[in-house]
């Protein structure tokens, strides 16, 4: 019998994909009015500059319109392209719902469905498990580095907006000799009305990134935790 094999996608190739994603992204944003993208998405826009300030997790961007162009405030590095794929899907995508304080799970989005939930666990659950599950209340300082709140969820739960109008909860329960740390991760019920699926677990786990760097910069701080 013949043995099937399969492999990833190599690097070249999937610089290729995101190149295409980020060209139609750029397409769909010059579309849209910049008014009612302002309005929907919590984002600022600024007439003399033709550009809106956007902040996603722990940086604020400006988003150059029509062309599509992002610029980190901060400066340094050119802006990853998964940022700017997310940043532009938003923008298209918010649709000014009020949240609704309600907390789902990410299975419960409609649009997850099994073909998600795969990738969700393992770039954002296992990793956010990963980073913390020794050192969880680690989880609530570097949360409270990038301007979230503590929360009472699980053992140690903090909650910040990945984007003006999407907010998430990263929150862990610690382990003993009997059972290892685990986690959670809820969003808002309106977040499937501000970010396709895809963007939802890329958005996430790009958050899990942002607070493991904060503790690796040695910047997370230990204030009281207010719930």
């Amino acid at each position: 019998m013949q043995q099937v094999t399969y492999s990833l996608p190599d690097a070249d190739n999937l610089r290729q994909a995101y190149h295409a994603a980020y060209g139609k992204a750029c397409e769909a944003f010059r579309r849209w009015n910049p008014l009612d993208m302002a309005a929907s998405s919590g984002s600022s826009w600024d007439d003399g500059s033709s550009s809106f300030l956007v902040h996603y997790i722990s940086e604020n961007y400006n988003v150059h319109f029509p062309s599509g162009e992002i610029i980190s405030e901060r400066g340094g590095d050119p802006v990853p392209i998964t940022v700017k794929i997310v940043i532009l899907h938003y923008l298209t995508r918010a649709g000014g719902q009020p949240l609704a304080h309600r907390w789902i799970s990410f299975k419960e989005i409609p649009s997850a469905g099994m073909i998600y939930l795969e990738p969700f666990n393992k770039r954002v659950v296992n990793y956010l498990t990963g980073v913390f599950g020794r050192q969880p209340q680690l989880l609530t300082q570097a949360g409270l580095s990038l301007g979230g709140i503590a929360v009472d969820c699980g053992d140690y739960g903090i909650r910040f907006n990945l984007l003006p109008r999407l907010p998430v909860t990263y929150a862990l329960w610690a382990g003993d000799e009997e059972f290892p740390p685990r986690a959670t991760v809820l969003f808002d019920a309106t977040a499937p009305f501000y970010l396709p699926t895809e963007d939802l677990i890329v958005a996430a786990g790009y958050g899990v990134s942002q607070l493991a760097k904060t503790v690796k910069n040695g910047k997370s701080s230990n204030p009281s935790a207010a719930t």
